[in-house]
């Protein structure tokens, strides 16, 4: 049995029923939805990530610069936006082999809109939301920005979802039950963060996201080219 299914949580009994899991490996993986570069807050350029993870085999990436109101990551205004886009389509004609997606990590604002505004996410080809701010805020306020994002026609994942960076904070108060119905009610995939700082969906949440139907992606949050690989880590 692999050491992944070790947990206690009815592993044998589905060995003895030939009914255990596929387990997926980093070979698996065929993109990263969930990047950085030197437009906000990461180190390396738009053709530097796209070549690293066209040197893992990817088939595709999407570059997620923050946005706006993250201005402590040199979030991107709407002006900037737009010419990143631009060079995403230039760098993607470039690059050979590997597809490179036009994106945005967006972030759910305290009263729950989006920082960009509709007109703008629809241009996008991945739109990533996530709360970086009011993370004091009562769980039903938390719960309720969430959910309103993810009923975003335009909002494909809802990133890192409880918040957390391990050995730092705990991450905010969220009705998870709530954040996986809706996923499913809405088709909006639930992030895996790799980075070693937030492996968030935690696995209890992960798995309770699958058995619900929800859709789940498992990306990095690289800012980095090295960072790519932290994808074992979501694996």
């Amino acid at each position: 049995m692999p050491p992944e299914l070790r947990e206690d949580r009815g592993e044998v009994q589905a060995a003895l029923a030939k009914a255990l899991p596929q387990i997926i490996d980093d070979g698996s993986i065929r993109g990263d939805l969930h990047t950085h570069t030197d437009w906000s807050d990461g180190t390396a350029s738009i053709v530097q990530m796209a070549e690293a993870a066209r040197a893992m085999g990817y088939d595709y990436l999407a570059i997620t610069d923050h946005s706006r109101s993250l201005g402590v990551a040199r979030g991107l205004s709407l002006e900037k936006l737009l010419n990143q886009i631009d060079e995403v389509r230039r760098a993607d004609a470039q690059v050979g082999g590997i597809r490179i997606l036009a994106g945005a990590e967006v972030d759910i604002l305290k009263d729950g809109r989006l920082d960009f505004p509709n007109e703008i996410l629809e241009r996008l080809d991945v739109v990533v939301a996530s709360i970086h701010s009011g993370f004091q805020q009562d769980r039903d306020t938390i719960t309720g920005r969430i959910v309103a994002a993810m009923r975003n026609p335009h909002v494909d994942i809802l990133a890192h979802p409880t918040g957390r960076l391990l050995a730092r904070r705990p991450g905010y108060e969220v009705d998870i039950d709530a954040v996986i119905r809706e996923a499913v009610s809405t088709g909006t995939a639930l992030e895996i963060n790799s980075y070693p700082d937030r492996l968030d969906l935690r696995d209890v949440h992960a798995k309770a996201a699958r058995d619900a139907g929800a859709m789940i992606s498992i990306d990095t949050d690289s800012h980095a080219c090295g960072e790519l690989h932290n994808i074992s880590y979501g694996v």
